[in-house]
């Protein structure tokens, strides 16, 4: 049995809590969120390393905006926003979210 305490426990109770309250998903709004971060992501690699953390806001929102239609593209959202948060921004595929919620539209 798991442990109710458990990170993993608490993100499903979490997601379970927000399923409920949330309006269905907007891809137009993800692909807004995820285009800021994008951009951020670049001023925090020019010399304002402060808007890393704006860009990875607007990651959390975007997967909050993702969650209620399309909850296995807001855990790919989730996984890359974990990643920019351990790298510190070095690395990131963010475009590649953006085509990927292009090809959702197109269904």
């Amino acid at each position: 049995m798991a442990c109710k305490n458990c990170p993993k426990r608490r993100f499903e109770k979490k997601r379970e809590v927000i399923m409920k309250k949330l309006r269905p998903s907007c891809l137009e709004c993800v692909k807004k969120h995820i285009a800021q971060a994008i951009i951020l992501l670049k001023e925090s690699i020019s010399g304002y390393p402060e808007h890393l953390w704006l860009a990875i806001g607007h990651l959390a929102e975007a997967e909050e905006e993702s969650i209620k239609n399309y909850p296995q593209f807001a855990d790919k959202i989730r996984k890359d926003r974990l990643e920019l948060m351990n790298n510190k921004g070095e690395e990131s595929n963010l475009l590649l979210l953006i085509k990927e919620i292009m090809e959702l539209e197109k269904k």
